[in-house]
């Protein structure tokens, strides 16, 4: 999306970031953001952790994350999923269990490694990966030495029959998309 920033795009009046705020604030004691560039974020009232190395995507991004984190599990929600969900949220944390390395959205079979649930245990496998050149996020999420327990789509969409939590503004086109569809709305977005 060129040099915007994501995460503080304006959709009904609240950033991406306000709104993804507003689910995970309450159901965690410790928020923090990674970001390639830390410096939109200052002043954000959290800690703003740089890739742990720069330049190789939303992997490094999980792995500054996973080693900041103090908890067994780390919750990644992508800077740029302005409907995310609490539902989807308490479906991924209702997962959790021993042996677990991560839990994930399956959706037509391919993992949704950006809003996924990432034990301490998955850091093993995440630095292996980077240090090889695998920087695919997904890639985590089918290694071969993680069990991962996934939310496979007819469970998602029993609770968003759209998904549309899983909506993501990766370009102009998906704003302008986005913006079409709120436009149609009978009225404002439900509080989640």
């Amino acid at each position: 999306m060129g040099h915007r920033v994501k995460a503080l795009i304006e959709i009904e009046g609240r950033t991406v970031l306000d709104r993804i705020l507003d689910v995970v604030a309450p159901r965690f004691a410790a928020l923090a953001i990674a970001a390639n560039d830390p410096s939109p974020y200052a002043g954000c009232g959290f800690p703003v952790l740089p890739d742990a190395v720069l330049g190789q995507g939303p992997l490094a991004g999980i792995l500054s994350a996973l080693r900041w984190c103090r908890r067994p599990y780390l919750l990644a929600v992508p800077c740029d999923m302005p409907f995310l969900d609490g539902r989807i949220v308490d479906l991924l944390l209702s997962r959790r269990e021993p042996g677990v390395a991560a839990v994930a959205p399956f959706v037509r079979g391919l993992p949704e490694p950006l809003l996924a649930l990432y034990g301490q245990t998955c850091l093993p496998a995440l630095e292996r990966r980077l240090d090889s050149g695998q920087y695919k996020a997904s890639g985590l999420l089918t290694d071969e030495g993680l069990k991962v327990s996934p939310i496979y789509e007819a469970e998602l969409r029993a609770i968003d029959p759209e998904l549309t939590s899983l909506t993501n503004l990766n370009s102009h086109a998906d704003l302008r998309r986005l913006e079409a569809e709120i436009s149609q709305r009978p009225g404002p977005d439900p509080a989640r």
